[in-house]
């Protein structure tokens, strides 16, 4: 439940739906922390018009590109939170490459961002979430065009941009399901949504242009974030829909997680809470 009271964070907040949904947050809540790659320099207007509304507004620089970063941006972000998060919204995200691309830490960059980056995050904010919060996660109606090789997670064979995004996007439609089983003693409450065919640099990156307005994906985040819903449910477009059967795969998604954890073990060993 989402009150005047409220801390939310946001990540990918500093452009397209995440600022937009920012921007609707900061006029419903008490503080609100924002996540972007660009240095706090480079978003000055963007942070000082969200702060302008009603909440308090805290800006943590976080390139998702590093995982090192990642783990430092968790850390500001509870301390930032005063130990207490009350709902976490995980917009952050990229197109794909045109060409296969590498992080510095070794993974290919769509998968790293939009899903290896957003676990490391909700992992490391876990310990600070309140009871009955709810997690956030943006995935994508293109989980529905692709099918997940655990056997070639990075892509190394036959890479596609569009391939590697929908990839992505299933995979964290798994995450989400995984996670909601995993958290339910708790009350946190993980869910999921394509936000609609908006009009964003994304979109357009792949898929050229047209789309709904970012007010219309904002909405529709925030129906995510206030809708009656269970752990690990999905909207589309603003609408509670079954995703494809392989996103419903639990066994895929245990399969998924164990690799996943695998990768991230080295900064998950780094506590940023007491």
């Amino acid at each position: 439940m989402i009150t005047e009271e409220s801390t939310v964070v946001v990540t990918g907040a500093t452009s397209g739906i995440g600022l937009e949904t920012a921007r609707e947050l900061a006029g419903m809540t008490r503080r609100l922390i924002v996540q972007g790659p660009e240095s706090a320099a480079e978003v000055d207007g963007v942070v000082r018009d969200l702060d302008g509304r009603k909440a308090t507004v805290v800006y943590v620089p976080c390139d998702f590109m590093r995982l090192a970063d990642v783990v430092e941006g968790a850390r500001a972000m509870v301390a930032a939170a005063d130990g207490q998060v009350d709902a976490l919204i995980n917009n952050a995200g990229v197109p794909g490459s045109p060409a296969r691309r590498l992080t510095t830490d070794g993974h290919e960059r769509t998968l790293q961002v939009n899903l290896l980056a957003m676990v490391l995050l909700t992992e490391q904010l876990l310990p600070a979430l309140t009871r009955g919060s709810r997690v956030v996660n943006l995935a994508s109606a293109t989980h529905r065009m692709t099918r997940l090789d655990l056997a070639d997670l990075e892509l190394e064979h036959g890479y596609d941009p569009v391939r590697a995004y929908a990839r992505s996007k299933l995979a964290i439609i798994l995450y989400t399901r995984w996670l909601a089983a995993r958290v339910a003693p708790r009350r946190i409450l993980p869910v999921c949504l394509s936000p609609g065919v908006i009009s964003t640099s994304l979109l357009h990156a792949m898929f050229g242009t047209g789309g709904a307005s970012l007010r219309h994906g904002a909405r529709n985040v925030l129906a995510a974030l206030t809708d009656e819903a269970q752990g690990g449910d999905y909207f589309d477009d603003g609408q509670l829909v079954a995703p494809s059967p392989e996103a419903s795969d639990a066994a895929l998604g245990q399969a998924l997680m164990d690799s996943v954890f695998d990768a991230l073990r080295p900064f998950l060993a780094v506590p940023v809470t007491e």
